[in-house]
């Protein structure tokens, strides 16, 4: 089957649909199919390449609207691109409209994968997506033949896809057990950031407004309520242009000394980071988390999780089983759930091996087979 996956960005650009469109085209190209990625280029030069047994078509990126970008390019490809399937990604009001489009003109079978609506970041963005959702949504939606949602408890929550019933099939994300594993040494990683026995959090997420969603604000103040002498820390692991406004937040609250940013981290080291941990941290604010792929590499790495009670979280987290789930926007609930985890080492440690156990059931070579008969429904 010829695939053609289209999303607004792809690694070693950071993002939980990036891992998703990465980890799922390497995983159809190895069942066989014929796999085309079509991105933005950034933050990479324009071009063509044949990686990871498929090819990638990086897009000159023109401008940006809402954090979408705007590829030329990608009109004139979608016009002459050879395929039996589309694929594309949301939360990208382009990338969906002109996968539409092309599914409409070229009667190339589409289907798109919901990763989760559109965060409003600011009330203006609030206005746009409310316009998109009642007058731009309901004129390209019913194109695709299918709609994937990652997590069935999103799928039933979320406003929209609440409102597609039978177009809607639900394909958890997956994630690679052998990459993130509890073998991984991050003996390197204490060593480098000068950890020793202290306590280590870690957090994961791009560091931009469009992220803000993620509730590191939250998890700071969270941060500050912890007793001193815990000694414990808080690893950032992300980029953004909102880095220096969370340094700036952890120097008002006092907390500066507890808490490390060490940038962005690239992929072949990112395990590493997970294993120099001992807890890994996700507070989203609100229903604009869809997942949390993060949750799912900590748990492979054997590591418990706290995260909020949002979006499709539920679905990855099971509250006293592989973490602990707390109430969004409350950091006095999670510091008290970080609390029961360094003063109960047996309990998180308990929590790491049934994550451990629950990551296993969900392997990329699964989501690919089940992302692979969601296409064998389009086509028929």
């Amino acid at each position: 089957m010829r695939v053609a996956l289209i999303n607004s960005f792809f690694p070693p650009w950071r993002g939980g649909a990036e891992t998703y469109a990465f980890n799922l085209a390497r995983a159809l190209a190895e069942r066989g199919h014929e796999v085309t990625v079509q991105c933005g280029s950034d933050p990479l030069p324009a071009g063509r390449c044949y990686e990871y047994g498929f090819q990638i078509v990086r897009h000159r990126i023109l401008t940006r609207v809402y954090g979408t970008p705007v590829m030329p390019g990608l009109v004139k490809e979608l016009a002459r691109v050879k395929s039996d399937i589309l694929h594309g990604n949301f939360p990208s009001p382009y990338i969906a409209f002109m996968v539409a489009a092309t599914s409409r003109n070229r009667k190339i079978p589409a289907v798109l994968t919901w990763h989760n609506d559109l965060p409003p970041v600011t009330s203006g963005a609030r206005f746009l997506i409310e316009m998109h959702d009642r007058a731009v949504l309901p004129r390209y939606i019913t194109t695709y033949r299918r709609v994937i949602s990652t997590s069935g408890y999103y799928a039933e929550r979320s406003r929209i896809l609440s409102s597609l019933g039978n177009l809607v099939r639900v394909v958890p994300n997956g994630v690679n057990c052998d990459r993130f594993n509890p073998l991984n040494d991050g003996s390197k990683v204490r060593e480098k950031l000068l950890l020793r026995s202290r306590f280590t959090i870690i957090f994961v997420a791009a560091l931009t407004k469009w992220h803000r969603y993620k509730g590191l604000d939250v998890l700071l103040h969270a941060v500050r309520n912890l007793p001193e002498e815990l000694n414990c820390v808080l690893m950032i692991v992300g980029e953004g242009e909102l880095k220096s406004h969370y340094d700036e937040l952890s120097h008002y609250l006092g907390i500066d000394r507890r808490v490390i940013f060490v940038g962005d981290v690239g992929d072949a080291e990112l395990p590493q980071y997970y294993s120099a941990s001992n807890l890994s941290i996700l507070p989203s604010k609100d229903s604009s988390e869809g997942f949390g792929l993060t949750l799912l590499e900590a748990n492979a790495t054997g590591i418990p999780v706290i995260a909020s009670r949002v979006g499709g979280i539920p679905s990855v987290v099971k509250d006293g089983y592989n973490g602990i789930l707390v109430p969004p926007n409350d950091p006095q609930a999670l510091s008290k759930a970080i609390l029961t985890l360094i003063t109960d080492p047996k309990k998180a440690r308990k929590m790491g091996r049934n994550g451990r156990k629950f990551a296993k059931t969900r392997d990329w070579k699964k989501t690919a087979a089940e992302t692979e008969a969601v296409y064998e429904e389009a086509l028929a």
